[in-house]
């Protein structure tokens, strides 16, 4: 119960300083993603991979087919601010087996 108090306490806090996710047009997949960063192989009008760091803090790239030939597949928006949204949801099944969602920039996580 005090768990639940405090974190309801601090929460505002934290996401008043929390940045969303951007997005960055790439050429070539990146080795080293940085944090809170939507990396886009391709261009706005063909992307074909999306990647990022994964956001539980394990240090593991997530690499997301987004072409329509490849399935799985994610679907890509992004918004005039340049903030990112990927649907279905991403669900690690190896490793840390985070299962999250990525919308208007802000990670969301799925309960279990």
């Amino acid at each position: 119960m005090l768990k639940r108090f405090v974190t309801w306490l601090i929460k505002p806090i934290i996401d008043y300083f929390d940045q969303p996710y951007s997005v960055k047009f790439i050429e070539d997949p990146v080795d080293k993603p940085a944090k809170k960063v939507l990396y886009v192989v391709g261009n706005i009008d063909e992307p074909w991979q999306a990647e990022m760091l994964c956001p539980c803090g394990c240090t593991q790239k997530i690499v997301l087919p987004l072409n329509n030939e490849t399935s799985p597949r994610w679907t890509l928006k992004v918004n005039d601010s340049n903030i990112p949204s990927i649907h279905p949801s991403v669900w690690r099944s190896k490793g840390c087996k985070s299962h999250f969602f990525l919308r208007d920039g802000y990670i969301q996580w799925c309960k279990v």
